[in-house]
């Protein structure tokens, strides 16, 4: 076309179209998983099998079920076999409610912050960011309240461990002896670790209604005499001091003050401390990695564009006095993501306190 302007990416002169139709399933694959969350679909078919017996407990039309449930096991969210219908391990360990890594809660509640936008994205372009309600903000109790107990169970889907596995790679790991979990939610990243390092005692910090979720995980998990809580805004209030690793994973969007707050975490460590931060960094101009992008264009359309740069909180902590920086680069269910490990001056010692 006259006047085009296009950007030579190296790629091919034909690119294939199969993307768009990838696309235009997006809204049916969510529409078959909140439908299959809504329904309990996962508690349903560890019981019965036969389409018949699904729709009279769902009180569903028996042949409108079977198409259903005929592309939930296309989705992979079910089993077919000789007309019977089954869990999946997918369905089996993230949508069953009595599941301790039950995923309909943490679904529903991203759907919500992820695609409430959506619809009026058009109006948005025109007309810039909205007011936002209270009980929506990112910086407030409420979404964090309403959303704990949902956080727990995506901790100990994989996210503790994964978190144990980065600690016990550290060369100072046989020197650690007391580490925060900083702004850690219902606080199972922090006893994932603690699981793994048997003579490490924690710490916790994050928003009073937070706390009380975390509060009843650590005393479920038997380690009440081993974890002291910090509730407060961690911009204002104490998070203690004396550690030798403070972990903080996707929760340093809501620091007033970066370098500042790096600096007072800084301070809460013994030297030769470390303190790792596990979030994303956006590259390509702020176009990837693409989950975050996308993921998160719903909250940059109304204001809350909270994503980090590639190296930004790595440089603020450079600034804020941290001698020595390594950064290393992790996959994730939710993306790419960047494990920056920044360690005090100083050497710790074999037994620190």
């Amino acid at each position: 076309m006259r006047g085009e302007t296009v950007l030579d990416l190296g790629q091919e002169d034909r690119p294939s179209i199969a993307p768009f139709f990838d696309w235009l399933l997006g809204p049916v694959r969510m529409a078959l998983l909140d439908a299959a969350i809504t329904l309990g679909i996962a508690d349903i078919l560890a019981e019965a099998g036969d389409p018949d017996e699904i729709a009279a407990r769902l009180k569903t039309h028996p042949g409108n079920t079977r198409h259903f449930l005929d592309a939930l096991a296309a989705l992979g969210l079910a089993a077919k076999r000789r007309g019977r219908y089954a869990n999946t391990p997918l369905a089996s360990r993230y949508l069953r409610r009595e599941s301790p890594t039950y995923m309909g809660g943490l679904v529903e509640n991203l759907k919500r912050i992820q695609h409430r936008n959506l619809p009026r994205l058009m109006e948005l372009l025109e007309s810039g960011p909205p007011p936002v309600a209270r009980e929506d903000r990112l910086d407030g109790d409420a979404q964090w309240k309403r959303s704990a107990r949902d956080l727990a169970c995506y901790q100990r889907a994989g996210m503790a461990e994964l978190a144990a596995d980065i600690v016990a790679s550290l060369p100072e790991s046989p020197k650690l002896r007391r580490m925060l979990d900083f702004g850690g939610g219902p606080g199972i990243i922090g006893l994932g670790i603690l699981t793994r390092f048997p003579v490490m005692r924690g710490a916790l910090a994050d928003l009073p209604a937070v706390i009380e979720v975390a509060r009843e995980e650590i005393e479920t998990a038997g380690m009440a005499g081993r974890v002291e809580l910090y509730p407060g805004d961690y911009n204002t209030a104490s998070f203690g001091s004396g550690y030798d690793l403070v972990w903080a994973s996707h929760n340093l969007y809501y620091a007033k003050d970066l370098e500042g707050l790096l600096a007072r975490i800084l301070d809460a460590l013994h030297p030769g401390g470390v303190f790792i931060s596990f979030h994303e960094g956006l590259t390509g101009e702020h176009t990837k990695p693409p989950f975050y992008v996308l993921s998160r264009v719903s909250l940059a359309l109304e204001g809350q564009d909270v994503s980090f740069e590639a190296g930004e909180i790595a440089s603020a902590a450079l600034a804020a006095g941290f001698l020595s920086i390594e950064t290393r680069i992790r996959d994730t269910p939710m993306g790419e993501v960047r494990v920056d490990i920044l360690r005090k001056a100083g050497s710790l010692g074999e037994t620190a306190a």
